[in-house]
């Protein structure tokens, strides 16, 4: 298991493309949402502890890219569990 430093969790962060992840949710968005079906516990687990993620992305002193990456998260889980 990697060790959880601020270093190891930005190397991660900032590998994601979150354009192109954004660009795939917004197709996935208008398609069908089945998978979110296949895991009923999802939305349950999202609606307990989504608004702990949603303050944690409003931290200022988060890099802005850790903040991007927790809004994309928020307004998927959103999208599926809404």
């Amino acid at each position: 298991m990697v060790e959880l430093t601020f270093e190891s969790v930005n190397a991660e962060i900032e590998a994601l493309d979150l354009d192109q992840l954004e660009n795939n949710m917004q197709v996935e968005a208008k398609g069908d949402m089945a998978r979110a079906k296949a895991i009923p516990n999802v939305c349950v687990i999202w609606n307990s502890i989504g608004v702990i993620i949603k303050l944690i992305a409003k931290i200022p002193f988060l890099p802005s890219k850790w903040r991007r990456a927790l809004k994309l998260l928020i307004t998927t889980m959103d999208g599926i569990c809404g």
